[in-house]
């Protein structure tokens, strides 16, 4: 019989570096998670591909640390950039030291250094969309001074054209979340585009062994389950049937890779902690001052961590604010009097309900004649 599995590596580490042999099933399992993290963000999954992410990102900086090297430089890339993206329509998180700087603004740097893994068509398109959105989710959130800001960076930081540049510098001044530029160079958009390049790099560049180990182990267990099934049906209906006189005959062909198969324990709890430790990541820089090894980590705003935990209860009546009427009235010429839910779902404001709204616009028809 075949020695257990500790008996093999005893028998074994006086041939080989188990040091080495310990990093290639490192480097199997960066391999996995990586492709679980492509699958997750298609999914736009994104409670499960930020748990999956700390999971990388830990086993990456054990990598490091060991050998002081990884041999997946690209992949971290990769998942520092798709972190981002996943983020990109929520200003509370950062990323980077400087508070301003939205999650899309800083993967713009990030996406420039996968240019030579990327096609070059679809790498100047996601870039365009990268810009256009880092400027357009800002706008959409009302928040003008961040989109005035964003602007300003990119057009310090970015080779930007100067039609492009001009727009939305346009878009900006005049608040216009429903220019037609916003609505040819979509975030749906952007993320499609990202589907399109991370389907063409899994496919050149990406290894899954674990996963096509795990797939055969599967298959074999679910084989064999129905070859045992089958077995005690026959024997159900012919219970007379007369026994093979030969022992190979009556022995049952058990798959090696399904033998001593333990039902799964759970390695971790379900428990979800604090999400992302900012400490955990490592500096960045590139050619503009900013590190090799894009950190993965976030850190949201502690304000916003508050107001999740704060339960709604009975708040006292607020003004209508100039800028919550200005919304009101987008909302109604685009979707039309009544349709105060997908308002609601376009715009932001602040906790308000439909009867607000709907009491809000009943006032605005008679004072100003809507």
């Amino acid at each position: 019989m075949e020695g257990s599995s500790s008996e093999i590596i005893s028998s074994t580490t006086d041939k080989v570096n188990l040091t080495e042999v310990e990093g290639v099933v490192q480097s199997w399992m960066i391999d996995y998670y990586f492709a679980s993290l492509c699958r997750l963000f298609r999914d736009r999954s994104a409670p499960e591909f930020r748990k999956t992410l700390k999971l990388f990102e830990s086993i990456v900086d054990d990598l490091e640390t060991c050998s002081h090297r990884s041999d997946h430089p690209t992949q971290r890339t990769i998942c520092c950039f798709l972190a981002r993206v996943m983020d990109g329509e929520n200003l509370e998180v950062r990323y980077d030291h400087v508070s301003r700087i939205t999650p899309l603004m800083s993967a713009l740097p990030i996406w420039e250094s996968l240019k030579e893994v990327s096609d070059s068509d679809l790498h100047a398109k996601i870039k365009t969309l990268l810009i256009v959105q880092s400027v357009a989710v800002c706008v959409k959130k009302g928040d003008s001074k961040l989109a005035n800001e964003t602007l300003k960076l990119l057009e310090k930081e970015t080779e930007l054209p100067a039609k492009l540049q001009g727009k939305l510098t346009t878009i900006v001044s005049k608040k216009d979340a429903y220019d037609q530029l916003l609505m040819n160079f979509t975030f749906d958009q952007l993320l499609e585009n990202i589907d399109t390049f991370l389907n063409t790099f899994s496919k050149e560049g990406s290894s899954v062994f674990l996963f096509e180990a795990a797939l055969k182990v599967v298959q074999a267990r679910h084989e064999r389950s129905e070859k045992t099934s089958s077995e005690q049906d026959g024997s159900e209906r012919t219970p007379s049937s007369t026994e093979s006189n030969k022992p190979e005959d009556n022995e049952e062909q058990v798959n090696p890779l399904v033998l001593n198969i333990r039902p799964k324990r759970k390695l971790f709890s379900k428990q979800i902690h604090h999400v992302w430790k900012p400490e955990t990541a490592k500096k960045e820089q590139t050619t503009r001052k900013r590190t090799s090894i894009y950190k993965i980590s976030r850190r949201s705003s502690v304000c916003s961590d508050l107001q999740s935990n704060v339960s709604v209860t009975s708040q006292p009546r607020r003004k209508w604010t100039t800028e919550e009427d200005r919304k009101l009235k987008a909302g109604v010429r685009k979707y039309g009097e009544g349709k105060w839910r997908m308002i609601l779902n376009d715009f932001e404001f602040d906790n308000r309900t439909g009867v607000n709204l709907k009491d809000r616009w009943r006032i605005l028809k008679k004072t100003e004649g809507y």
